[in-house]
């Protein structure tokens, strides 16, 4: 019985949950059935909660710019992972033939690092 639970909340925290994104910049959980903010959308990604967020009157996927907004906020607050030199390398590279291989590069070592 316990295992039951355990495997059921195990299965509830893989959901992917829909956030909405109203005009007004407001977030909304619908699984949560509550309001939201970038912190609590920081927090989900690292406790690996599986959300995409979405534009409420024309469905536009936006979780790309808000998890780009997340990390953006992260690098100005001091908590930096890159230097100048490494975000000018990633933009050169970003205009390169290696672009490709970069991108691949950059996935298999993240997604690595994340299966840890």
């Amino acid at each position: 019985m316990i295992s039951k639970v355990l495997n059921k909340k195990d299965s509830d925290e893989k959901k992917l949950r829909i956030i909405k994104k109203y005009p007004n910049r407001r977030l909304y959980d619908e699984t949560d059935s509550t309001y939201i903010n970038f912190s609590d959308l920081h927090k989900m990604i690292l406790e690996g909660k599986e959300f995409k967020v979405i534009v409420d009157k024309t469905n536009e996927d936006q979780t790309f710019k808000l998890m780009l907004q997340i990390f953006l906020d992260l690098e100005l607050s001091g908590q930096q992972l890159f230097s100048d030199e490494s975000l000018k390398a990633l933009i050169l590279l970003s205009n390169s033939p290696a672009r490709q291989f970069v991108n691949l590069y950059l996935r298999n070592m993240l997604s690595w690092q994340h299966t840890k």
